[in-house]
């Protein structure tokens, strides 16, 4: 949720001091008599360093430090139940990462995937071939991946629909049990993401046996305007730690490199391409408005939050994330003290990022989101939204930003 720029000043000021305050406590004492993480970085051949979404472009990778690449899996299986062709292709395209010394970090499908194929996972059935299906990928994998993320951020509602938490907590728990006989040295876990941070982890302790590690996906100040200390990262991992005492790996973790404000007129100019005056004047008619919303975020929205209340869809419009899409901005005081959205700003929280994780003992490693701008948003689809096209290492043509030399120069340094 954001909030108006003077309360989030004053919310940011005091969060920031309790994070200065709880950020003093040493990480490393939460590893005392740790075994699962060295028996996992054995199995990974260290600090898992890697970054999401790739190209292969094999060189700039191994320069960077980068041994590793996080991507999504394809399901198995189209909807009439014949074999997905994309599913081979992906293989094979792993195998040539793997091939050139990168290890592959697969994520397997969104729920919605299995509904699309006309599996409900909430049905005894469709629980059976939930995992009949994580067994294949185990099984079919085996000498191409090096790690399997079971689904992604189930907490966020765009991700986890349509399944409450709980039922997101089992689809996640019986993969993991089904992969646990046969999966080898590949290592196998969930992330956390959202509302999914507070709600997932106690939820998944009775399948504990089959988590080799919990990821976390942390973007501190650039989706809220609210929190402004980078240590809040740690404070949080070291609470998930706390809570689950397994090994952690930031499966995901970024800065946004560009975007700022608009002022209200810059705002109202892009509502009267709505046909709407004002903020005041697309509330009092929410509907029409969300009807000539770009495609991808009207469909998202109508989706997720079709059958709220007018007054409900309004602040979820204007006073959350999906305000920046409608007016393609950071919204004022999004970002953390001392690292402004910008190329040099990115650079200088990667630096700070993996240079403290790769000092934490139960820190497995970090994935950064992700290897290159992007011509335009995936959420929204806008091509100057900078909400979800600004994050890359290196830009949209491929060269490499600040960002890449501060990770190239993070990781040379292993932390020290």
């Amino acid at each position: 949720m954001l909030l108006s720029s003077l309360p989030a000043k004053v919310l940011g000021l005091v969060l920031a001091a309790l994070t200065a305050l709880l950020n003093l406590f040493p990480s490393n004492l939460l590893a005392m008599g740790d075994k699962g993480t060295p028996a996992l970085l054995q199995k990974t051949g260290g600090f898992i360093a890697g970054v999401c979404h790739p190209q292969p472009d094999f060189e700039k990778l191994h320069d960077a430090g980068l041994g590793w690449i996080r991507v999504d899996l394809p399901f198995p299986y189209l909807p009439d139940g014949t074999e997905n062709p994309y599913y081979g292709y992906w293989k094979e395209a792993a195998a040539v990462y793997a091939e050139n010394g990168i290890r592959v970090f697969a994520v397997t499908p969104y729920p919605k995937a299995y509904f699309e194929c006309g599996i409900d996972v909430r049905t005894p059935e469709g629980e059976e071939k939930v995992r009949e299906i994580a067994r294949f990928y185990a099984e079919d994998l085996q000498g191409v991946v090096g790690a399997l993320q079971i689904t992604n951020e189930m907490g966020v509602a765009r991700f986890t629909s349509p399944l409450t938490i709980d039922e997101a907590a089992r689809f996640i728990g019986i993969q993991l049990e089904a992969m646990a006989p046969v999966k080898g040295d590949i290592i196998t876990g969930y992330n956390l993401g959202g509302e999914g941070i507070l709600k997932l982890p106690f939820r998944m302790n009775r399948y504990k046996a089959y988590i080799d590690y919990v990821g976390a996906d942390l973007y501190i100040g650039s989706f809220e305007n609210l929190l402004k200390n980078i240590d809040l990262n740690f404070v949080i991992l070291n609470l998930i730690r706390l809570a689950t005492g397994k090994p952690i790996l930031l499966t995901e973790f970024g800065y946004i490199s560009y975007g700022e404000p608009k002022t209200e007129e810059e705002k109202n100019a892009i509502l009267r391409q709505y046909g709407f005056e004002n903020e005041a004047a697309a509330r009092a008619d929410v509907d029409t408005f969300i009807s000539r919303l770009p495609e991808r975020l009207r469909d998202e929205f109508t989706q997720l939050y079709g059958n709220r209340t007018e007054k409900e869809k309004g602040s979820l419009l204007f006073k959350g994330e999906y305000a920046n899409h409608i007016y393609c901005e950071l919204s004022a005081g999004t970002g953390v003290y001392g690292y402004p959205h910008t190329p040099e700003g990115q650079a200088k929280y990667y630096k700070k990022m993996l240079g403290r994780l790769q000092k934490i003992k139960w820190c497995a490693g970090a994935i950064v989101y992700m290897w290159n701008d992007t011509p335009a948003c995936y959420v929204c689809g806008q091509a100057n939204c900078p909400v979800e096209t600004g994050w890359g290492l290196l830009d949209g043509e491929g060269n490499p930003k600040p960002a890449y030399y501060a990770v190239q120069e993070a990781l040379a340094s292993d932390g020290n």
